[in-house]
């Protein structure tokens, strides 16, 4: 048996019965999504984009800061974001900017969870009809 093997049988099964997993699971997948929602309504420092993320979300996502910067600083290395250094009161501040690539790249994102959405919403009225029967 390979070290490989061992892991795969040792590995623990996610209970795909209890709302935390699926919670947790959109909310990782959605974080970069509602980073660029946000953004390309205003500029913000990544704190502000944090809140700003949980607000619009009602609190269904809520990204740490320690999951938003990597998500910043990725999307700056890829240009879809510009900062600028800025005092927001009183401290020195980083302020990202959509770029049109951003601007382009949420266009995007929001196509593919409206294809998303349909295939949800799709498979729920099938499982409905499907009790029915």
């Amino acid at each position: 048996m390979s070290p490989s093997d061992k892991q795969t049988r040792t590995r623990q099964t996610p209970d795909y019965s209890d709302p935390r997993y699926w919670q947790g699971t959109i909310k990782m997948s959605l974080s970069k999504f509602f980073v660029l929602s946000v953004l390309h309504r205003k500029p913000m420092h990544g704190y502000e984009v944090v809140h700003a993320v949980e607000q619009s979300t009602n609190g269904c996502c809520s990204p740490s800061e320690g999951t938003v910067y990597p998500v910043l600083n990725e999307f700056e290395a890829g240009g879809y974001l510009s900062s600028a250094a800025e005092v927001v009161q009183g401290r020195a501040r980083k302020v990202y900017t959509l770029t049109d690539k951003g601007r382009e790249a949420f266009q995007v994102a929001v196509e593919a969870w409206l294809d998303a959405t349909d295939c949800i919403v799709a498979s729920k009225l099938a499982a409905e009809e499907g009790q029915g029967a």
